[in-house]
């Protein structure tokens, strides 16, 4: 993988580190010589990641939704890098916590705090590291999902937080350019990490929260929503990207002379994407309706 820009006094940060995008990012770049801060909400698996990769992994206590942590970590990242005299190149926005099921059924405190992680988790990561960014000029890269160019049942809550992360992404590239701090959108379909488990082992819990006749409304058999389910799982990680690709378009976002702005990220992501905008809204309804059932 070729880096642009060099890693000597280059330093990037990343969060939700312990797996998944983040954990592949922070291996890659830390082996290429970058120093990364590797947010984790547990020191331990955040050990585990340095012991992995070497000394240029520095974890960093991080909770996207605690604002105390966000600010502990960010003046111990402030004071890491005046030490050695580096600046922090970029943000690798990735915490993610994805509910499915339909908004009916999902309770409003998944809601609240799918956004809270997805959505506000970003800006409230962005706006602490803006000021260390802006003496760089700096990169954001958001991670975000095709379900922000699209919505599909069964997933809306998700779609809704992708299309927050869009709008904000949109507006700091206009707002930011004055200091020509770059922010990019990544938008995969699928990509092969754990959060598809965590996903559908929250969704099996559906129905201890809901009452069996508004749960019957839309699974008249609950058993096999939850076999279905299973099988869709098993079935992402069949079609999904590699991780190793996820950390190929992330570099490209952080160290090109020439970021682009959104990186479909796969050939699942372009086929949606393609299909979304050939179809009018009445024909992609049917589409993603007899998908999703």
């Amino acid at each position: 993988m070729h880096f642009p820009v060099s890693p000597v006094k280059s330093a990037i940060f990343i969060t939700a580190a312990s797996s998944g995008i983040g954990a592949a990012c922070a291996k890659t770049f830390a082996k290429q010589g970058f120093w990364v801060f590797a947010g984790v909400r547990d020191l331990d698996k955040g050990a585990a990641l340095q012991q992995e990769a070497g000394d240029n992994i520095t974890p960093v206590l991080l909770d996207v939704t605690d604002l105390a942590t966000i600010e502990a970590a960010v003046a111990q990242i402030s004071a890491a890098l005046c030490q050695q005299d580096v600046l922090l190149n970029g943000l690798l926005n990735n915490a993610a916590q994805e509910y499915i099921g339909p908004f009916e059924l999902l309770p409003l405190e998944w809601v609240r705090q799918e956004m809270d992680v997805g959505y506000f988790g970003y800006l409230s990561m962005i706006k602490a590291c803006l000021p260390l960014l802006r003496r760089s000029q700096g990169r954001i890269v958001n991670i975000s999902s095709i379900n922000g160019r699209c919505v599909f049942p069964i997933v809306g809550s998700g779609c809704a937080t992708k299309y927050a992360i869009e709008a904000l992404s949109d507006a700091l590239r206009l707002e930011l350019a004055p200091w020509n701090i770059k922010v990019a959108l990544i938008e995969p379909a699928v990509v092969v990490t754990p959060l598809w488990q965590k996903s559908q082992a929250t969704f099996e819990k559906l129905s201890s929260l809901v009452a069996p006749e508004q749960l019957a409304l839309y699974y008249p058999s609950w058993a096999k929503a939850v076999e279905k389910a299973a099988l869709d799982t098993q079935r992402y990680y069949t079609m999904g990207v590699p991780v190793e690709q996820a950390v190929k378009v992330v570099a490209h976002a952080l160290f090109s002379k020439r970021p682009k702005i959104r990186y479909l990220l796969g050939w699942n992501a372009k086929l949606i994407a393609v299909v979304r905008w050939l179809l009018p809204d009445w024909l992609f309804d049917r589409l993603a309706i007899s998908v999703f059932h």
